[in-house]
């Protein structure tokens, strides 16, 4: 028996799948824009304005430095928000409606005091340039969000596998494999800096650093999860995902150090970098093309078994019905010689001579 569209299980179901979609596309655009955005227009010395400074927490505020990582929090709100739209957002022009709601309500029309807002400009004290600098990243950063989401609701796709426990083994998998790279990464900077010599007061935990750290992870969730049915069914698969591996642990890293001058930019930090994407790309392979599959078979076979199980009770219950029937034959009239055609079947169940 299939479940009811509109029981609270399904609608949980749904909407789980909805914000998982929703938290992904928000934290990765928050943090790429953002890192972005900040070096673009130097926020570190916008926010030292003695008016923002009394506004906004620094650069060096624990709070400002986890931001990223709270961001799947804010997410549950927006996801909310949107969950009834979903239609709206999968149509035609859907990415611009949604845009157009951010930019109206989310940004120039906000509620509140906002920085970039006409509220802001009217009740706060906030420094022309401060609002102006802010509008970029704003703008752009909802965009993104908008044509992303809109192409990921637009493309066609069942929601049959996240109904299983198949998709909560790839999560978990992903997640595990997730935090497997976040070390690896960690320990690559810990090797670079003490090779190099580097003073530990100039590599300090960061926004940027961990914004970085944030987008990497998200970027490995979405490969190792986007890929993991393919590798398991088709281990050819992984002559394309190896390769985005390598280039996510060499040259992202690489590439961010180099952008933004960071005390990690030498071209021996390739080293470390390279051993630790040779060795998640041996992880991904032992985790997806091998665990992953064993257990996946596991439960193939449950399903079966199930289905098996259930198509036989049905059987059972079929041929029990049928069992049950009576055919009584009643002639109409007393005549022998009466022709067959004249002859009628009535079927009764024996259930219901009591009624």
């Amino acid at each position: 028996m299939e479940e009811n569209e509109k029981s609270p299980k399904i609608f949980i179901r749904h909407f789980f799948i909805f914000y998982i979609k929703v938290a992904v596309i928000h934290t990765l655009t928050y943090i790429v824009f953002g890192i972005l955005f900040s070096n673009m227009f130097d926020y570190s010395s916008v926010y030292s304005n003695d008016i923002v400074a009394n506004f906004m927490r620094g650069f060096e505020s624990p709070l400002t430095v986890i931001g990223p990582f709270l961001q799947p929090i804010r997410a549950i709100f927006i996801a909310i928000a949107l969950f009834p739209l979903r239609k709206l957002i999968a149509a035609k022009f859907g990415w611009f409606m949604l845009w157009l709601i951010f930019v109206c309500i989310g940004i120039i029309a906000a509620p509140s005091s906002a920085p970039s807002s006409i509220e802001g400009l009217i009740y706060t004290q906030l420094p022309l340039e401060f609002h102006l600098v802010n509008l970029p990243e704003l703008l752009i950063q909802t965009f993104s969000f908008s044509i992303i989401l809109w192409v990921v609701e637009m493309l066609p796709h069942t929601e049959k596998e996240f109904s299983s426990r198949v998709f909560l083994l790839k999560l978990l998998f992903s997640i595990i494999y997730t935090m497997i790279g976040i070390f690896l990464t960690s320990i690559c900077g810990i090797i670079i800096m003490n090779f190099l010599e580097l003073d530990y007061n100039n590599a300090k935990l960061d926004r940027g650093t961990v914004s970085y750290l944030s987008a990497i992870s998200i970027l490995t969730i979405i490969i190792s999860y986007s890929f993991a049915d393919k590798v398991y069914k088709n281990k050819l698969w992984l002559l394309l995902t190896i390769p985005l591996i390598l280039l996510l642990y060499i040259l992202f890293p690489y590439g961010y150090n180099y952008l933004f001058n960071t005390v990690y930019n030498n071209n021996m930090s390739l080293i470390p970098y390279s051993l630790s994407a040779v060795l998640m790309s041996i992880i991904y392979y032992v985790l997806f093309a091998v665990i992953y599959g064993k257990l996946k078979n596991i439960n193939k076979k449950s399903d079966i078994v199930k289905a098996d199980v259930i198509e036989n009770n049905e059987a059972e219950t079929t041929n029990n019905d049928r069992d049950n029937l009576k055919v009584i034959e009643i002639n109409p009239d007393d005549n022998e010689n009466q022709k067959k055609d004249d002859i009628k079947y009535i079927e009764i169940n024996p259930d219901n001579d009591d009624k």
